[in-house]
């Protein structure tokens, strides 16, 4: 038999290798930062390393990340810039760039509500870079998912999670169960 060996499937291990594998990166993201005491802006980058060295890079004490996305990991960090760079481009058509006071350049701060942001590039990564990104499609609810980081010590006051990509979309605890409660008639969805 093709592929099995003694009964095993190497296809299906090369699968869950996979998985694992972009389960626990911990590199490559897009990422929106915020400076808690200036609402109503926001910071589009980028990192091919972990997201703890974007998070105590800069020399702003009230900076922080917000989101990231997760991409892939394997993706080349020339295709991470470019798919930074198209986001850019894309935002810059919603919201104005901030420019650098001394130098008057564009700088990857826009004037913008960050959780409104946040949902703008998700959906933008997901329409045009779905390849790149580790994402899956959700046919029940008929949504794309990336695989994202959020800070929940600023949203919630809990304490901040490591820097690991997750399912955040909230997924129906059974196929059938759209609304909390449940789904209705004789539903233990909830139980």
């Amino acid at each position: 038999m093709a592929g099995k060996a003694f009964g095993h499937d190497y296809k299906m291990e090369w699968l869950e290798n996979e998985r694992l594998r972009q389960e626990t990166s911990t590199e490559n993201w897009i990422y929106i930062g915020v400076d808690t005491h200036r609402p109503g802006m926001a910071k589009i980058g980028l990192t091919t390393g972990s997201l703890g060295t974007r998070a105590s890079g800069s020399q702003n004490p009230f900076y922080t990340l917000l989101y990231a996305f997760k991409i892939k990991e394997g993706v080349e960090s020339k295709r991470v810039a470019i798919i930074e760079d198209t986001v850019k481009v894309f935002l810059s058509g919603l919201y104005q760039c901030i420019p650098h006071e001394t130098t008057g350049r564009r700088s990857e701060w826009f004037y913008a509500n960050p959780f409104e942001m946040k949902e703008r590039v998700h959906d933008f990564l997901y329409e045009k870079f779905s390849w790149d990104m580790y994402c899956y499609h959700c046919d029940i609810r008929d949504i794309g998912v990336i695989y994202s980081w959020e800070n929940s010590k600023l949203l919630e006051g809990s304490t901040r999670p490591k820097y690991q990509a997750k399912d955040l979309s909230s997924p129906p605890v059974d196929p059938n169960c759209f609304m909390p409660g449940g789904c209705d008639e004789d539903c233990d969805c909830w139980d």
